[in-house]
């Protein structure tokens, strides 16, 4: 085991105490277990070869919270699309290119949305 610090946004940090607390698992293996999962779904995609084609979901307060961030990322959107729902701006962008620029942008957007999603397709 190595330990180290992290920050969390308040709102995830509550999430991950409630969840540990209703399964009956430690904070740590629960991050533990995310990370794994995170770094397992991301482990070749972000190799400077690898060229990939997915869909990111964003949830947000509005779109130019993403909308700035597509421009500045527009050789690898394909499309995009947003949609309002129940208040909060939910925008669909089909991605294709670098797996390193794909990644560095959905963590961007991570930033600013309130949920992100990615999902690779190739």
């Amino acid at each position: 085991m190595k330990r180290f610090g992290v920050s969390l946004p308040k709102q995830v940090a509550e999430e991950v105490e409630r969840l540990s607390q209703e399964i009956g698992v430690t904070r740590s293996e629960i991050v533990a277990a995310a990370l794994q999962e995170y770094l397992e779904s991301r482990r070749d995609h972000v190799k400077p070869e690898h060229n990939c084609m997915g869909i990111v979901l964003a949830l947000s307060s509005s779109f130019s919270d993403i909308g700035e961030i597509i421009e500045s990322y527009k050789p690898f959107i394909v499309a995009y699309t947003h949609l309002h729902v129940e208040g909060k701006c939910l925008t669909i962008t089909v991605v294709r290119g670098n797996g390193g620029e794909v990644e560095k942008m959905v963590l961007e957007m991570g930033r600013r949305a309130q949920v992100i999603r990615y999902v690779p397709l190739e």
